[in-house]
């Protein structure tokens, strides 16, 4: 892998490209060039060439910059320059579904002890949590290419499992899909905490997407999960601003997507 290829980031560029985040990198880098070029045009030059370098191959250069630029964007009255159009792609994640009836699956989960009924709802049993989040925070410390090995184990079929475009994507005999980081770690991990209770794999797979309501660590980071809103842009949550498109868990520290609201 050459020092230019190990520099990219797929999920930010080409067609995950997000337009607002580009523009306001730009405008900063442009900013602090022509600032540092005040002082020494030569190192003002550098500042914009490696920038405008940057940008180019990872789409940001700025921490943080899907949590925000959207936000400024809007702020600024200029999103609907920045739109993605009808036909970009949809980025959210997909799930490890399964033709289980949902019926079926939570009485399964109430008969292992994984879920408990009470007179306000229904919640993960303790002894059920702490494995499950004990769990996610082992795969938290894994690499993309060791999480992908972990999904390819814990899935009740034969797969071809890959780490790519900051997710992990799994072509199986019944599902191609492709899962985030977070998402991908907190499914794994309800496979192994729900099959280790007795409850059939195929059961287990159709409760990966249902068990992450009830996620409050975040399985990326171990920062709080809290009920937001995103729109489709950079993969991330980013909070209540202009219109926003889903209602999601995500996390307060790094704006990962843990669990993804149905549309009404």
């Amino acid at each position: 892998m050459s020092v230019i290829d190990s520099l990219k980031r797929p999920e930010h560029t080409g067609e995950n490209r997000c337009l607002p985040c580009t523009a306001v990198n730009v405008a900063l880098v442009v900013l602090i060039g022509l600032a540092v070029s005040v002082l020494s045009p030569l190192v003002g030059f550098v500042v914009l060439v490696g920038g405008a370098l940057a940008v180019y191959l990872r789409g940001y250069v700025v921490p943080g910059t899907p949590s925000f630029a959207p936000r400024v964007v809007s702020a600024l009255g200029l999103a609907g320059y920045f739109d993605h159009g009808v036909d970009a792609p949809d980025r959210r994640s997909e799930s490890l579904d399964a033709n289980v009836d949902p019926d079926v699956m939570l009485s399964t989960l109430l008969n292992a002890g994984v879920l408990v009924e009470e007179e306000d709802g229904l919640f993960l049993a303790d002894d059920a949590r702490e494995e499950w989040e004990s769990t996610m925070a082992t795969l938290r410390k894994t690499t993309d290419e060791e999480l992908a090995e972990a999904v390819g184990n814990a899935v009740p079929f034969e797969a071809t499992v890959d780490a790519e475009f900051g997710g992990i994507s799994l072509d199986g005999p019944s599902m191609s899909v492709w899962i985030s980081r977070p998402q991908a770690i907190a499914d794994v991990a309800t496979l192994y905490t729900v099959v280790e209770r007795g409850v059939d794999p195929m059961v287990a797979l159709a409760a990966t997407e249902p068990m992450r309501m009830f996620t409050e660590v975040c399985p990326d980071c171990g920062g709080a999960v809290e009920e937001t809103t995103t729109r489709n842009c950079c993969g991330g949550t980013a909070g209540l601003y202009d219109s926003p498109e889903h209602e999601v868990l995500g996390c307060a520290d790094c704006g990962a997507v843990v669990y993804e609201f149905p549309d009404e």
